[in-house]
């Protein structure tokens, strides 16, 4: 069930981070000045399934979103603290998520699962650190509940959508002979 990871695994994945990181560059802008509950992950939700995707479909090893996490929440450590603890926090309940539902990343399902789930995890992973670190009420940092879960589950729709694209792509390159499965 867990695999050791080479150190091309890490170089791999240190590459999709960056390349993540970059795609995500289009809506910084955005997430940095909105104060709308989960509107963030509804942005971000797309770009990551798809970055994840591709990196599963090479690196398919429990572990590989966390170190995703890890790298790209270490570099939004710089833009806000926040940021840093979702993508690890969300990384690794995403994980946990898979071990106990698929046990590994051997089916496209179980890939297409994490993909679509891991920003919509980070909401309530968000809320939980407003209202511990911040000192705030889950009223004042959500402000319209109602609100809050049409983004969540538009950030989940969107998931599945960046999900099934990233699939797309991965198949692509997998045909192309860029993309091989390291076991």
């Amino acid at each position: 069930m867990f695999k050791r990871f080479k150190m091309k695994d890490i170089v791999f994945l240190a590459i999709i981070s960056t390349l993540l990181l970059i795609a995500s560059g289009v809506i910084m802008p955005i997430v940095m000045f909105t104060n709308k509950f989960a509107l963030r992950q509804v942005l971000a939700s797309p770009i990551f399934a798809i970055f994840t995707v591709i990196a599963l479909k090479k690196v398919p090893k429990i572990g590989s979103i966390t170190i995703i996490g890890i790298l790209t929440g270490s570099f939004l450590l710089l833009m806000s603290p926040i940021m840093f603890f979702n993508n690890i926090v969300g990384a690794i309940i995403t994980e946990l998520l898979i071990v106990i539902l698929f046990r590994n990343y051997n089916l496209n399902k179980s890939i297409l699962f994490a993909a679509s789930v891991y920003m919509p995890i980070t909401v309530p992973v968000s809320l939980i650190y407003a209202v511990t670190m911040e000192g705030s009420s889950i009223l004042e940092k959500i402000k319209n509940p109602t609100t809050a879960i049409v983004y969540t589950v538009i950030s989940l729709i969107l998931g599945i959508i960046g999900a099934k694209l990233g699939m797309k792509i991965a198949g692509e390159l997998q045909k192309a002979g860029k993309l091989q499965v390291n076991r």
